[in-house]
């Protein structure tokens, strides 16, 4: 899905400003990283994304909808086509990787076959077919990912939007959870990651988004994760 930013800020009471006049189009099928240092803004531009906070000014389309103007009882709709990977996962600790894939599409009210088809299909996709009966105890910090990222992919969104994907992991698995992404990207979906990891974005070259202090300072096609100049 196509994503435009029109003259967005995002001040938080009493008086912190996240996001300042920011202007940007994301076009459908495009992979973005978005950078930048703690506190830059690029946790509140995923959100706005995925509509949890709304603009103090200007306004957020995703597709032909305008995020600002949904009413809310559109919102959950609207979420089951987007793919959200949150940084602390979200997994229920409870249940088993199938049951944690399987349980958003039961709370849509997902036919129990369609429900067993697709989380078994995504579960395959990213490797963890063996370790389907598990529960998140007993997986690593890259297995855990793995999971909810097949998660998001349940409901074969058309916007993937992951926030800090290889936060904590080690080379090797960022790099796994990587080629999942580019994979993702590959099939035609959107991709929008917040990241710190340097190696991931010099090695991965793709259009890097960088903000400082809530303003885009750098808008960049096949970028690293600092400006050439500056290598």
């Amino acid at each position: 899905m196509k994503i435009k930013f029109s003259g967005v800020t995002k001040v938080f009471k009493p008086d912190i400003v996240a996001l300042k006049d920011v202007h940007l189009e994301i076009a459908k099928g495009e992979f973005v990283y978005v950078v930048g240092a703690t506190g830059s803004g690029k946790s509140t531009l995923l959100r706005m994304i995925t509509r949890e906070v709304l603009p103090t000014k200007g306004s957020v389309s995703v597709g032909d909808t305008n995020l600002r103007k949904m009413r809310p009882s559109d919102i959950p709709y609207y979420r089951r086509d987007v793919g959200l990977v949150a940084q602390d996962f979200k997994l229920i600790p409870h249940l088993t990787v199938l049951e944690n894939v399987s349980f958003v599409m039961e709370a849509m009210s997902v036919p129990s076959k369609m429900v067993e088809y697709r989380a078994n299909k995504v579960i395959e996709q990213v490797g963890l077919w063996r370790r389907r009966f598990m529960r998140p105890p007993q997986l690593s910090g890259g297995e855990q990912q793995r999971v909810a990222i097949a998660r998001a992919l349940a409901n074969s969104p058309s916007l993937f939007v992951a926030d800090e994907p290889t936060g904590n992991l080690d080379f090797r698995t960022s790099a796994d959870v990587m080629k999942i992404l580019l994979a993702i990207n590959a099939a035609g979906v959107t991709v929008v990651m917040t990241t710190h990891n340097q190696y991931i974005v010099d090695s991965y070259r793709q259009r890097v988004i960088e903000l400082n202090s809530g303003r885009v300072v750098r808008d960049e096609h096949s970028g690293r994760y600092t400006p050439d100049d500056d290598v």
